[in-house]
């Protein structure tokens, strides 16, 4: 894996890239923003790994399932200082058994970023 260089702008804004790739990571914590802030990249990065981990073992099945969503939601403690909870709503592609819906999130569970992160934070999963 390549190193991510991070810097800190003003205003709290940071901006990331892979050491000698040309795309760019914004975040931004200050309002206004149009950037995600840390933690709602760490969402996007668990929503990211869940689909490329479906995806993956689809593809080894021979099933279609391009198209395939997940809403996350970052819940955060009181004092704002981790994330305890995720709420994520999966959207299959239509043609999908619940079987086959149920079996993927499954799978999704099985990525790096779910698997890194703290035991105790709680996910609530819906499947569509």
């Amino acid at each position: 894996m390549s190193e991510i260089c991070v810097k800190l702008l003003p205003n709290l804004n940071t901006t990331g890239h892979l050491e000698g790739k040309d795309g760019i990571v914004q975040t931004a914590f200050n309002s206004p923003r149009k950037d995600m802030n840390p933690g709602e990249l760490l969402a996007n990065a668990l929503g990211a790994c869940m689909l490329t981990m479906i995806g993956f073992l689809a593809a080894r099945r021979g099933e279609k399932i391009d198209g395939t969503e997940v809403s996350v939601v970052p819940s955060f403690d009181e004092k704002h200082t981790r994330i305890t909870a995720f709420a994520l709503t999966f959207r299959f592609p239509e043609g999908l058994s619940q079987a086959q819906k149920d079996f993927y999130a499954k799978v999704a569970e099985t990525c790096p970023v779910h698997n890194s992160l703290r035991g105790d934070i709680t996910y609530k999963v819906t499947v569509k």
